[in-house]
């Protein structure tokens, strides 16, 4: 064979295969209602997402309006363990000696302040938050542990 017949062989090849696969194409109609379709498709795979979005949203502000409840209700229990413990030192500064006196007296003024801390805390908490929600609530609990601890030291 001669190099003249192997290119026109391989033309016709070529030829016969390029028109093979141009008949498999799906006509414009088909290609058209395949858009459409796919279209349809994108738009209920966008809705779907939204949904989730809107409900993962909504999950993440009750966590907070929780975690927010629970932290209230913690700041007022440590603030009443407080007003009890301010009491009894009222009646120790009452029947003790002028040394046991200043003792208890800077006390009393230590666990006065705290728990003008914790009512910053509360009215915070209670608001319309003017800082990061999870800044003020580690504030908070390095607050209430440290008031914790003061209430069990000094009895």
């Amino acid at each position: 064979m001669t190099t003249k017949s192997i290119l026109m062989t391989g033309l016709l090849a070529l030829s016969a295969s390029v028109f093979m696969l141009s008949s498999c194409k799906d006509s414009p109609t088909e290609n058209k209602k395949e858009a459409r379709e796919d279209i349809v498709a994108a738009k209920e795979d966008i809705k779907d997402a939204n949904q989730k979005l809107q409900e993962a949203a909504s999950d993440a502000a009750n966590a907070v309006v929780a975690e927010r409840e629970e932290m209230i209700v913690n700041l007022k229990k440590q603030r009443a363990e407080i007003d009890a413990e301010l009491a009894k030192l009222d009646a120790k500064i009452e029947k003790a000696s002028a040394k046991d006196k200043a003792r208890w007296q800077e006390r009393r003024k230590r666990l006065a302040m705290e728990r003008d801390e914790l009512d910053a805390y509360l009215k915070e908490a209670g608001s319309e938050l003017k800082r990061d929600w999870v800044i003020l609530q580690a504030d908070a609990k390095k607050t209430m542990d440290k008031i914790s601890k003061d209430l069990k030291a000094d009895q």
